[in-house]
């Protein structure tokens, strides 16, 4: 689903900017050390992620996807420069793209924005190639349950009736036949999930 205007201010400001550099790059960098010559990112946002991804690994090929088309077009031209890279409208739960494609798929917080996330993870399982990482950053309905998250809980627009827990993320993620390290964190008391998922079968 589409961000409202407060979400979209929070995800286009030097804030999230600086998080995205200063916190969720070096977790990637921590648990994706292998090869990643083709990269996929779940909801690219203004291409900050694509910079990460491109500092890091300097893959052949980047594809970004994208619900907004505002946001594809912001990406778009953040990396006008780099040949590489793909930046398409489309959603993470019908992905355009061949089985076995990619080494890895990114995402930094965008599948508790999908109402049928059951079907976002078996898209990034069926894309992946053997063996290829899954890096998830993520939002479960623990985070709207305390601390910050309650009162914000009222200005972002979730789908909250349809949000996984935790435990049901990364069960869904072991059924589908991942391997699974997971990490739990809270940034300035919002309560959020990391990991790495490696396809096994």
């Amino acid at each position: 689903m589409l961000m409202n205007a407060v979400e979209y201010w929070a995800m286009n400001n030097p804030i999230r900017g600086a998080i995205q550099k200063r916190l969720e790059g070096p977790r990637l960098q921590q648990l994706c050390q292998g090869q990643a010559d083709t990269v996929l990112e779940i909801g690219c946002g203004q291409g900050l992620g694509a910079e990460i991804i491109r500092n890091l690994f300097c893959p052949s090929e980047y594809c970004g996807i994208e619900l907004d088309p505002k946001m594809i077009q912001r990406a778009r031209k953040r990396q006008s420069d780099w040949a590489g890279a793909r930046f398409l409208q489309g959603d993470a739960a019908q992905l355009p793209f061949t089985d076995n494609h990619f080494d890895l798929v990114v995402d930094f917080g965008i599948i508790h924005h999908i109402p049928n996330w059951r079907d976002a993870l078996e898209e990034i399982h069926r894309v992946l190639k053997p063996q290829g990482d899954f890096f998830f950053e993520e939002l479960p309905v623990e985070t709207w349950e305390k601390g910050i998250g309650r009162p914000l809980k009222k200005l972002l627009e979730h789908p909250y009736d349809e949000m996984f827990r935790q435990r049901e993320f990364v069960s869904e993620l072991e059924r589908l036949g991942f391997g699974t390290e997971v990490h739990e964190d809270s940034l300035i008391g919002l309560y959020h999930f990391w990991g790495r998922a490696t396809k096994t079968q």
